[in-house]
């Protein structure tokens, strides 16, 4: 069946439901930003792939829209199913069309499995949103939801254990006078149990419900991801195992009883008709207890990012070595997570290699094909956006490599993303303070150059958990509040860009931890922090304009470079070890 027809049968069931607008979210029961197959609905309906969208069908047209980080992606794969392109922007969202062509008696249908309770209580001010899933009428032989074993994470690699972590999140209830709190967010979950799965792709990560009251600790879970030993163990622990299935009906029994619920990671389909329940809607209380890394946590990610810059010093010293042999994108790609598998505490990739020669560069989540991948061939950049899953840690970093000769314009390009990595990566600034404030500061060296790109300076990132996790976030389109303040002990991306359409796209990106700055003996304007950069891997020379470097910028990359070598040079051969000295050696002022 082609996208066309799957489009004409769902439009004809809506005609038949009595459904003016159907919305299809990228989206599952745990709101997760990665999805199983079962999952892929939009994939299913439209061809497109991206992590972000939102299908909307009338009765005769089909729209997504999307972010800017998908814009050319999805003008390649929605050429089947003829959907039409909705840029999204600050200024043009899905919600702004809601608005403009929907009225009270207009009835919207979404599976509200997929819909968030923010987004449902957005909606409904402007439409009459009902509870429908249409697509599983239409989706024979649907991919079943996987049965990947669970195991716990290894005591050695964090301090909290599971009793630890449910006492304090109990105080957070007191303080909010919840009497039971639901957190159906998957790393939530694996992050509170210190548990880990593979159910998701690059996520080790589990299906699964918790629902945590002042009496007991109730942990929803097909029964066959457990082995003897760990059911055991759980139970002895006091924690009670109920069927996946049933926390629907677990919700439902609760009576009498005030609710916590995060709005943003909860599902609308859980609260409906829920009676005598005061719900309470907060931020998870595990949100920022996870997000701030402790002492053995960061011990840890130090020792993983050292693991990850060897393998990457590695991977490009035989890069270089061998590039005259002819490879692709998609060859590229496979060798890195090749040679990052190598690690003792690797599990998987963090995310898809993004791996983009010259235009491919430019399409910000770009993948190679297997069959069509274009080969690295001649002149120009090739940029690589990596990462691993580490027992002892989560790695994500983005470099741009010269292939033959690379022109003065692309030098530029280059110099001035170094130029805003450095700002923000230098950035001190007050504790609390809301991060999207802080991307200015980065877009800085660009704005001045009027050059702008359509995707977040950063997002945070956890511990052996997703590759990206809040509450911070790097991006001046966010609107700052309280959810978004910085704090000690929190991972983030710096990941300034430029791409250029259809000629080459540069990103660099590293990983940095915020941590408190030294305070000076009369300190009477409160207390700062700053980023400690954790990734270790150079820059490359070859691609920088010196002429636009100022000298404390200079010195700024001879500092990192130089703790570069320190950091990896003693488990590099030979070879690998020249090519590392090569690339470190400091640059002249």
């Amino acid at each position: 069946m082609t996208y066309k027809q799957r489009i004409c049968l769902l439009q004809k069931s809506m005609i038949e439901n009595k459904i003016d607008i159907y919305i299809v979210l990228n989206s599952d029961p745990h709101l997760s930003e990665y999805l199983t197959q079962h999952y892929q609905c939009i994939s299913f309906m439209s061809g497109f792939k991206g992590s972000y969208g939102v299908l909307i069908f009338t009765h005769d047209k089909a729209f997504l829209w999307t972010d800017g980080r998908y814009w050319l992606q999805a003008q390649k794969e929605l050429k089947e199913s003829g959907v039409i392109l909705k840029k999204q922007d600050t200024n043009h969202t899905f919600k702004d069309w809601i608005k403009e062509y929907c009225n009270p008696q207009t009835t919207i249908g979404i599976d509200f499995k997929t819909l968030p309770l923010a987004l449902e209580n957005d909606l409904k001010k402007y439409c009459n949103l009902i509870h429908s899933d249409l697509i599983s009428k239409i989706w024979i032989n649907r991919p079943e939801l996987p049965t990947y074993s669970i195991y716990e994470h290894p005591k050695k690699f964090y301090s909290l254990s599971r009793e630890d972590k449910i006492i304090l999140i109990r105080k957070e209830m007191k303080r909010l006078r919840a009497d039971a709190h639901f957190i159906s967010s998957l790393d939530d979950i694996a992050w509170i149990l210190n548990l880990r799965g593979k159910d998701i792709e690059f996520n080790p990560l589990f299906f699964s419900f918790l629902l945590i009251t002042k009496q007991q600790i109730l942990f929803f879970i097909n029964p066959e991801k457990l082995n003897h030993f760990l059911k055991n163990k759980l139970q002895n622990e006091g924690i009670i195992l109920k069927n996946y299935e049933n926390i629907y009906k677990e919700l439902k029994n609760l009576k009498n009883t005030t609710l916590l619920i995060d709005p943003n990671k909860t599902t609308s389909f859980f609260l409906q008709d829920l009676k005598n329940i005061t719900i309470i809607q907060d931020l998870n209380p595990s949100t920022y207890l996870k997000s701030c890394k402790d002492e053995k946590e960061i011990s840890c990610i130090k020792k993983a990012m050292i693991e990850d810059g060897i393998a990457l010093c590695r991977f490009c010293s035989w890069f270089e070595e061998n590039i005259h042999l002819g490879f692709n994108e998609f060859e590229i790609g496979r060798k890195l997570s090749e040679f990052r598998s190598k690690s003792p505490y690797y599990i998987s990739d963090s995310f898809a290699n993004i791996v983009g020669f010259n235009a491919n560069g430019a399409i910000i989540h770009y993948k190679a094909d297997e069959k069509n991948s274009s080969l690295i061939k001649e002149n120009g950049l090739l940029l690589i956006d990596s990462g691993g899953q580490y027992l002892n840690g989560t790695t994500d970093i983005t470099r741009v490599f010269p292939i033959g000769k690379i022109s003065a314009k692309q030098k530029k390009d280059y110099t001035l993303i170094l130029k805003a990595l450095i700002s923000i990566s230098t950035t001190i600034f007050p504790k609390n303070i809301s991060m999207p404030l802080l991307d200015s500061i980065t877009r800085k060296p660009l704005w001045q150059q009027q050059i702008n790109y359509n995707h977040g300076s950063g997002h945070g990132v956890g511990y052996f958990l997703s590759v990206h996790e809040g509450p911070q976030n790097l991006s001046y389109t966010t609107m700052p509040s309280f959810k978004h303040q910085t704090k000690k002990g929190m991972i983030s991306s710096l990941e300034p860009g430029i791409y250029r359409k259809d000629k080459w796209g540069i990103r660099l990106e590293n990983l940095a931890i915020i941590l408190d700055v030294k305070k000076p003996k009369e300190q009477e304007f409160g207390d700062y922090l700053y980023f400690k950069t954790l990734t270790l891997f150079p820059f490359e020379k070859k691609c920088i304009d010196l002429k636009l470097l100022n000298s404390k910028e200079k010195k700024w990359l001879n500092d990192y470079h130089k703790e570069v070598y320190k950091k990896l040079h003693k488990k590099l051969q030979v070879k690998e070890l020249k090519w590392l000295k090569k690339k470190t050696a400091p640059i002249k002022f």
